[in-house]
């Protein structure tokens, strides 16, 4: 070969090589470009569907191979006081703890420290007997006859706290904080918002700084709320402080980013015994049941979903979107029980009714292709729960404060095999009338009658829940609570 020709061919090979390079460029910036149109377009549905929910606030996170793809707040942390909600605000995640939970109780399994098959009557002297094992309190299948049935059970997952105590060999909060919170640098996040009340304890149990890390991360912490009627958004109490294997931790989305991160890169628990957790349950009668091992597991148009959500009732709600075979996670954390509240209105315990992720499915699993069933169902899934909130709304009455004075005072209800002694303090400010409900805390009821009271903090029992002041021989005697139908009363105290 000539030099000539050489010099001919590696010319030839340069350009050829470059147009290459040149195609792959071409190729990453067109993905980029369509990667960042459909994040636009998430975006801008996110918010929408939040202000049509009327959410007040609500921050998300969006992880692309372990990797943060995109983190955004939407509307407002505080509503009243109008402070935005941040990727770095602070949330009640609820039934998101369990999560945490699976995960540890996983590890202990892998390390040989526990076995699924133990009884919980190891644990607690609730279970009478060795029916019922550590794997059925993870998979939901412990109530009736064991392993028979799934059944979402919220108590029944708390027992899961004693087992892992008991293999730890401390409290719950110092084993999430010790291999879980401050191995992922998860900063921003508090181990229950009553950690800071007993600063001395915890602080010698978990450091100093953390304490202080506690007490400035609570300065974020997002305020609750509910949506009464057609769009009267009110504030409602906190959730009940401590925490458990079923609930408790407050966290942000960038810190349940790192949480989840952490969990693909198998730094918990193997890859196996993962896949095991995130396997369909089997029960006794070889039905494959919609949970697995502290981990929702469902199947949506050939792709598998893990998932699992918080609902504190009223106030925060969570979401929590695992799609393993796309390397897709997708967190939303709330100040409202809409988020998550509105799946079950399409009656099956099923992810792709939540608006929010049938909306994530369709533009980043799916690409707008075969996700219209669950754009149908979680349409319809908001439509009924926002109908549901209207028609429930009730009308008040105005009050004389005379006869408001007259129900001033304690009332008693005594202890049962069930339920625990109450006291309920009612007390008067001008026209307005308030209870404590939950405990520790004042809460206005709204008159229907002259008797009849509700509490708008409480939308969803509002179909069954009502307060009946009750008088004999001109004078009031006790209230009477009905709930779902079970009644109950509360004696006035001299």
């Amino acid at each position: 070969m000539s030099s000539k020709t050489l010099h001919r061919s590696l010319f030839v090979l340069v350009l050829l090589v470059h147009a290459i390079e040149l195609q792959g460029s071409e190729e990453k910036r067109d993905l980029s470009d369509r990667n960042e149109k459909r994040l636009e377009r998430f975006e801008k549905q996110t918010d929408e569907l939040r202000a049509l929910l009327k959410i007040p606030g609500l921050s998300a996170v969006i992880l692309k191979d372990q990797k943060v793809l995109w983190a955004k707040g939407f509307g407002f942390a505080d509503f009243e006081r109008r402070v935005p909600a941040t990727p770095d605000t602070l949330y009640h995640v609820a039934s998101l703890t369990k999560t945490f939970a699976a995960t540890l109780l996983m590890q202990m399994v892998e390390q040989g420290k526990l076995d699924l098959d133990e009884p919980v009557s190891r644990y607690s002297s609730d279970f009478k007997d060795d029916s019922v094992k550590v794997k059925h309190l993870l998979t939901h299948t412990s109530k009736g006859t064991p392993g028979e049935k799934y059944q979402y059970s919220g108590n029944q997952f708390d027992y899961l706290t004693a087992v892992i105590e008991k293999k730890a060999g401390r409290s719950f909060r110092e084993e999430l904080v010790k291999t879980s919170l401050d191995p992922l640098a998860m900063s921003s996040s508090v181990p229950g918002h009553d950690v800071v009340d007993e600063a001395e304890k915890w602080s010698a149990l978990l450091g100093k700084e953390n304490l202080n890390r506690y007490k400035n991360s609570l300065s974020r912490f997002s305020q609750p709320y509910t949506l009464y009627g057609d769009g009267e958004i009110v504030h409602v109490p906190y959730p009940q402080k401590g925490i458990s294997a079923a609930a408790g931790l407050l966290s942000t989305v960038l810190d349940m980013a790192k949480f989840d991160a952490a969990i693909d890169r198998h730094q918990f628990v193997k890859k196996e015994t993962q896949e095991k957790a995130w396997t369909n349950f089997i029960s006794t009668s070889g039905k494959s049941l919609p949970h697995g091992l502290g981990w929702f597991v469902e199947n949506f148009n050939g792709v598998k979903l893990i998932w699992h959500y918080g609902h504190w009732g009223t106030g925060f709600s969570a979401t929590y979107l695992k799609v393993p075979e796309k390397n897709l996670s997708l967190i939303i954390l709330s100040n409202s029980e809409a988020l998550s509240d509105h799946k079950f209105k399409m009656g099956e315990e099923r992810i792709v009714n939540n608006v929010f992720v049938c909306n994530f499915l369709r533009t980043f699993v799916f690409e707008d292709k075969q996700a219209d069933d669950c754009e149908r169902d979680s349409k319809m899934a908001v439509t009924k729960w926002l109908a549901e909130r209207k028609a429930n709304a009730r009308a008040i009455v105005s009050v004389d404060p005379k006869i408001l004075d007259a129900y001033v005072g304690q009332y008693k209800y005594d202890k049962t095999e069930t339920e625990p002694e109450r006291i309920w303090t009612v007390t008067r400010e001008g026209s307005k009338l308030f209870i404590d409900i939950p405990r520790n805390h004042k809460t206005e009821i709204f008159a229907e009658s002259e008797t009849k009271f509700f509490l708008k903090i409480w939308p969803i029992q509002m179909t069954s829940i009502q307060m009946t002041f009750v008088k004999k021989e001109g004078q009031v005697t006790q209230i009477d609570f009905v709930n779902y139908g079970e009644k109950y009363s509360g004696n006035r105290m001299k």
